[in-house]
């Protein structure tokens, strides 16, 4: 019976070790469930819903294999209408058959034009577009350039990219290559399975504690049996038999005493070695055991249940924010992203004072203005208007409008650096210069748009904040804010009639009827420029003896879009371009006007004319109140330059 219970620990302990190991290697299950798509090898592009990585447990990664693989994470409204042009591939888990169904969506249809008629057969296929680089994007990832957490593989123009996926439930994927080329030949969603296993700590310990016991057992066992074959004497103490057995087979290998004492003394010298030597293996039994258990656990977390198991979320208390109409369509990182290209393009441009290095990132006036500046400063080394330097360093006002279409607007302000001319070496008195001017250089407000979602923000407009004006309080930049009509009654002015009755304030003096509307308190651009400019230059003609000379000015609304934002707590921000007209007439007379260095570098024309025609152009931001608050419009800013010369 002894050795019933000894055999029976030991099988017992046997098997949980080998379940304990088995965990671990053959009862595994496998380490990633892999689903891969086929296509016909003729789309560019794919989309894969957020959702479809929920389709399998485990944390799903996104594997591709070709040359220019690359991917996109976005919202789902941007990924689908960059898509919504093109034939392409939705991509969609299929567990039956385990792998992604790929259902072709066709393109399109293109939107009448303005006039109504049908578009042309090249409008209505676009252009395969290169999908890298798009603002809409919140991440991105090339396998030929590590970008944003990716891990190409080395090769000619070709890798496996393998990218981590943790989307939200609005985001979704775009998959490509360079726009040019097919997609990557292998497109794969691998599923990392949980490799723990919580019994097989419990098993090897189990099985370890039960191997021992049954050793024990089996070693009690067979010390029963040996007691009855030893003498009846001095059959104390532990293991009696075993000791019995050793010390028999001790007797028969020792040679025989001729005396009766040194036996004796030899069995009781006998004994109390044995004795010692069990007292020390009981002693070293616990720690050679743990020391074994420990071996067979193994140290991961993985061998042994978590009893804690997931922390139960805390509830927050947070208050009710206000319902939108529409999400914010870019967020902090966006925008951090897209004025430092902006700052980047505007470096280039001013470094060569080439225009075309504007052009991906600049429109409308600002690319007007700054072009037109290039231009001068090129054929005029000395000419003293120089355009502060886009900074990428944000400032804390910005303005973003909640919208799912296009176009879309944001406002936003940053640090500029002064301008610099080209010098070839400035002198200390210029570098201290350089210093002042540095501190004194203003905050910029850039509007930029984006018009559809093939193409990235762009400055449209760039406004020089006046020193010491304190911005309008504005909604938080997350919660976004609404882009107002021109002709918005529920504020002080229409933002189009604040527009159009500053032309007018500009072109008649601060004493017409329209200036009431306006705060000109320290207005420069009222003091300087419009009716202001035809007094300064009649009286300067006066003194120089050509008084002969007529001036004249007609100021209104340029071309160019008005842009007014909301500020979400009462109020408007107004973003508008005048056009002013500078004109010099001989009338007749003998004095006649000059084309300074300038205009010829602008129009090519030299010396002394008929006429002469200066525009100027003055991107404006306003803040227009609310019509309860009872305030006045406020000129926040301007930039000017001049943009053309003509007769």
């Amino acid at each position: 019976m002894r050795f019933f219970g000894a055999i029976t620990a030991l099988v017992l302990a046997g098997v949980m070790l080998i379940l304990g190991i088995g965990q671990r290697t053959f009862l595994a299950g496998p380490a990633e469930i892999v689903y891969q798509a086929t296509s016909s090898g003729e789309e560019h592009y794919a989309v894969i819903p957020g959702s479809a990585f929920d389709e399998v447990a485990g944390q799903p990664s996104l594997v591709l294999e070709g040359k220019n693989a690359f991917a996109a994470i976005g919202a789902t409204r941007d990924v689908e209408a960059w898509a919504a042009e093109y034939r392409h591939l939705e991509l969609g888990a299929d567990t039956k058959q385990r792998r992604l169904n790929a259902a072709t969506v066709a393109a399109e249809a293109p939107k009448a034009s303005e006039g109504g008629a049908a578009q042309s057969d090249a409008a209505k296929t676009p252009d395969l577009l290169d999908p890298r680089g798009s603002d809409l994007w919140l991440a991105e990832y090339s396998a030929d350039a590590s970008g944003s957490g990716a891990s190409p593989s080395a090769g000619e123009g070709a890798g496996t990219l393998r990218i981590p996926i943790a989307l939200k439930a609005d985001q979704s994927i775009l998959i490509a290559t360079n726009g040019s080329d097919p997609l990557p030949k292998q497109i794969a969603v691998a599923w990392a399975q949980d490799r723990s296993t919580p019994l097989a700590g419990p098993f090897l310990v189990a099985g370890g504690v039960l191997a021992l016991i049954g050793a024990l057992l089996y070693l009690l066992a067979v010390d029963h049996d040996r007691r009855g074959l030893g003498p009846r004497r001095g059959r104390r103490g532990p293991l009696q038999g075993i000791r019995n057995f050793f010390r028999r087979g001790g007797r028969r290998r020792a040679a025989p005493s001729t005396t009766t004492e040194a036996p004796k003394a030899a069995e009781s010298g006998s004994g109390s070695a044995q004795r010692t030597a069990v007292r020390r293996l009981r002693r070293a039994a616990i720690p050679i055991g743990l020391a074994g258990l420990l071996a067979l656990s193994g140290c991961s977390a993985s061998y042994w249940p978590q009893f804690g198991g997931e922390s139960a979320p805390t509830e927050t208390t947070t208050s009710p924010s206000p319902s939108k109409s529409a999400p914010v369509p870019v967020n902090d990182d966006q925008i951090k992203r897209i004025i430092g290209s902006v700052a980047d393009a505007a470096s280039r441009g001013d470094d060569s004072l080439d225009a075309k290095q504007l052009e991906a990132r600049f429109t409308g006036d600002a690319l007007q203005q700054r072009a037109a500046n290039y231009k001068i400063r090129a054929k005029v080394k000395d000419y003293e208007v120089v355009p502060p330097r886009i900074t990428n360093r944000q400032e804390s006002y910005k303005l973003v409008q909640s919208t799912e279409d296009w176009p879309r607007v944001v406002l936003a302000t940053v640090a500029s650096e002064p301008g610099v001319k080209k010098a070839s070496t400035p002198s200390p008195s210029a570098q201290s210069d350089a210093t002042q001017q540095q501190e004194e250089s203003p905050t910029l407000a850039l509007v930029l748009v984006q018009d559809n979602p093939h193409v990235n923000f762009q400055v449209s407009r760039v406004v020089a904040l006046r020193g010491g004006q304190k911005m309008p309080d504005a909604a938080p930049a997350e919660e976004g804010t609404a882009r107002v009509s021109d002709d918005l009654s529920t504020l002080a002015i229409t933002p189009s009639a604040a527009v159009a009755d500053y032309a007018k304030v500009l072109q008649g003096g601060d004493k017409v009827a329209e200036a009431s509307a306006f705060n000109l308190q320290d207005d420069v651009l009222v003091t300087k420029s419009g009716a202001a400019w035809v007094a300064q230059a009649q009286a300067k003609a006066k003194k120089d003896g050509n008084e002969s000379v007529k001036y004249s000015v007609a100021v209104a609304p340029s071309d160019s879009e008005l842009i007014s934002l909301s500020t979400g707590v009462g109020g408007a921000l107004v973003s508008a371009t005048l056009r002013e007209e500078r004109i010099e007439d001989s009338a007749g007379g003998r004095a006649k006007p000059t084309a300074t260095a300038s205009v010829t570098a602008l129009s090519g024309l030299e010396g002394r004319q008929d006429k002469l025609v200066r525009v100027v152009t003055h991107q404006i931001l306003f803040f227009i109140p609310s019509k309860t608050s009872g305030g006045q419009v406020q000129r926040l800013g301007v930039t000017s330059e001049l943009v053309e010369a003509r007769k």
